[in-house]
């Protein structure tokens, strides 16, 4: 026998609030609730929520207060000014009193290269080498950036009427001239190519006699000098002919102390030690554009 719909619908009404006036019949809802009641209520919702990503003291907050907002921290300044990008940049950008350190400026150039400034980023590398104290890690990464970078930009100086006159001298004897000619002229171009165009180099060799060969290795005397005779010059440093295979190496690595010994001693700036091999192309590397520009300009005082 089948029950009404109607009588199915009445019955279903019926349970639901027969069971809503049992539960309810001794509460009052519009009575507000004590204090020990809104504290429980209080606990047991602090239990459900999660806890705090950094609570005080590794306890949970206090349940029913709201958790404050750590304001926004700015970003951290650059530690060495980058500078308007706007302006053309000068070789001696970057070049601070006191200087920067090696680290900020290999920051600084990662930087600058990141936003396409190749420039600016090259000048960076090459504050660390001349003007910072860099450690050897430091040095290698300034090393590779310079060589990495240098290729990308076309020669600081392009016109060659520009250029400073240094002339590169070299005194030795006859026989071993014959053998330093050539290599002094290649050492020559090395150098006006190192200084990306801001010194137009010349090679001069003067030849005496031959010393005899009991007396031992024949020495080479070297120095640099402006164009004209009279004009300033740098120290005189002499090393002896080994072998005419290493003679190139010699002659380069003789240059090098040469620079480093002058500069330190006439400017602020300076040329790192390395152990590195390769003295040739270390003149690229080591010595800045920026060093190879103070010492034309030493070479070629201003007429007063």
């Amino acid at each position: 026998m089948r029950i009404p719909v109607p009588i199915v619908i009445l019955l279903a009404l019926a349970v639901v609030g027969g069971v809503w006036w049992h539960g309810t019949r001794d509460h009052d809802f519009l009575k507000p609730p004590s204090g020990p009641q809104l504290e429980m209520v209080r606990a047991q919702a602090a239990l459900m929520q999660p806890p705090a990503d950094h609570p005080e003291d590794g306890k949970p907050a206090p349940a029913g207060t709201a958790q404050p907002r750590e304001p926004l921290a700015d970003p951290p300044a650059p530690a060495v000014d980058p500078g308007d990008l706007k302006d053309p940049p000068t070789l001696a950008l970057y070049r601070d009193d006191p200087p920067a350190s090696a680290g900020d400026l290999l920051k600084l150039s990662s930087t600058l290269e990141a936003m396409g400034e190749i420039q600016r980023a090259l000048l960076a590398a090459e504050r660390v080498m001349d003007s910072a104290k860099p450690d050897e890690d430091q040095m290698r990464t300034a090393v590779g950036i310079i060589r990495r970078l240098r290729p990308q930009l076309p020669d600081w100086n392009a016109e060659a009427a520009a250029a400073l006159p240094v002339t590169l001298h070299a005194g030795t004897g006859k026989s071993t001239a014959i053998l330093l000619e050539p290599l002094l002229r290649e050492l020559a171009s090395e150098i006006e190519r190192a200084s990306a165009g801001i010194l137009k180099v010349t090679a001069k060799v003067a030849s005496g006699r031959d010393i005899p060969e009991d007396m031992g290795p024949p020495p080479v005397a070297i120095w640099l000098a402006g164009p004209a005779d009279g004009t300033r010059s740098t120290e005189v440093i002499s090393f002896t002919v080994i072998s005419p295979e290493t003679l190139r190496d010699d002659l380069a690595g003789s240059l090098l102390v040469l620079l480093r010994g002058h500069i330190g001693r006439t400017t602020a700036l300076r040329i790192p030690q390395s152990g590195a091999a390769d003295p040739v192309g270390q003149l690229r590397s080591h010595v800045t554009r920026l060093v190879w520009l103070e010492l034309g300009s030493r070479l070629n005082p201003a007429e007063e």
